[in-house]
């Protein structure tokens, strides 16, 4: 995508259909999650999907009508000023994957990680400053869901960790 207006619509495009795709799948989650703090989980990512949606429409709209990349100013999302990061784990966390909420979880975890991978990609090979500051900020917005996911599934497994914490100490006292 080295500056091709054509290869930067078909990934805006793409873009696109991720975060359509994540609205979809998030709106179905929290319709059948019984835990209402999944609910407000799915319902959160299902919005920020919508808005990541409206700024690549926007962009997309932008270079379709012959016009340039804009600079954006893409504020926090509430997931990222609610979350602190939390890094990723070397060691995957174990749990009964014959539960709905953490099979809707891990699921939730593995669309956050592909859209990732696509929106860095997008931004390596693109030579557009512009669009390279959307693609690396839409790759924070999708770390920040992948932290919090993964809160949540650390949280239904008791791990002893939350939000990169121990819940608890080894010795009893809490």
């Amino acid at each position: 995508m080295p500056g091709d207006m054509d290869e930067s619509i078909k990934a805006l495009q793409t873009a696109i259909e991720i975060e359509v795709n994540g609205y979809e799948t998030y709106r179905r989650f929290a319709d059948r999650t019984k835990i209402e703090a999944g609910k407000k989980v799915f319902n959160q990512l299902a919005a920020d999907e919508v808005q990541h949606r409206e700024i690549l429409e926007e962009q997309l709209k932008k270079l379709t009508a012959g016009e340039q990349w804009e600079v954006l100013d893409i504020p926090l999302s509430v997931i990222e000023e609610v979350a602190p990061k939390i890094r990723e784990r070397t060691a995957e966390t174990k749990g009964e994957s014959a539960l709905g909420e953490l099979d809707a979880l891990n699921t939730a975890l593995d669309l956050e990680k592909k859209a990732m991978v696509f929106f860095k990609e997008q931004a390596d090979i693109t030579d557009v400053p512009q669009a390279k500051a959307l693609f690396l900020r839409l790759t924070e917005w999708e770390e920040a869901h992948y932290d919090l996911i993964k809160a949540e599934i650390d949280n239904i497994n008791h791990t002893g960790f939350y939000l990169d914490m121990w819940e608890f100490k080894m010795d009893g006292q809490y």
